[in-house]
């Protein structure tokens, strides 16, 4: 299942098969490999890190800007320039908390996948693409070898290719 914003599914229904019935409203479902579906969080959390970025550097810009000025009145009309960064940073802080929003929903539906995966599989998935610790970080975690980490891994992948697939059907 892949997440995109702004997009339906034609029948706009329920599916069912990654983990129960869920409402799909702006889902996309399509065919995809379970690291794909397992990856979009991470990619998600990424563009929302960026957008804070974003923000704090339009709200560091304002600051020095206004650093600049003398303090005196001049006059009570919002100048252009200062409604134009006032309305640019609200954009900003905007894309940027949708962007939080988005990873949190993906965050939520891949998690829904991979809970119930038991034992060192179910603990490798959730540390890699949950908590998104690299892998070396899992193997002091779970006390387990690089191979008996990836190997793990290969076998949790099976499961959710599976769940997957049958929710693409």
């Amino acid at each position: 299942m892949e997440v995109r914003h702004g997009e339906h599914r034609a029948d706009n229904n329920r599916t069912h098969g990654i983990h129960g019935s869920r409402d799909v409203g702006e889902l996309e479902v399509r065919k995809m490999t379970a690291k794909e579906f397992l990856r979009q969080y991470e990619e998600a959390e990424r563009k929302a890190r960026q957008h804070k970025a974003e923000y704090e550097r339009e709200l560091e810009m304002i600051g020095s800007v206004s650093l600049n000025m003398d303090g005196m009145p001049h006059g009570s009309n919002i100048s252009k320039p200062t409604e134009e960064a006032a309305l640019k940073l609200a954009d900003k802080a905007l894309t940027w908390k949708m962007a939080e929003i988005d990873a949190i929903r993906i965050r939520q539906i891949v998690y829904d996948t991979i809970h119930d995966i038991p034992g060192i599989e179910g603990q490798v998935l959730y540390e890699r693409y949950i908590n998104l610790h690299k892998w070396e970080e899992i193997c002091v975690l779970v006390h387990y070898s690089w191979n008996g980490v990836h190997q793990a891994h290969r076998r949790a992948l099976r499961i959710v290719e599976e769940r997957v697939l049958k929710c693409t059907l």
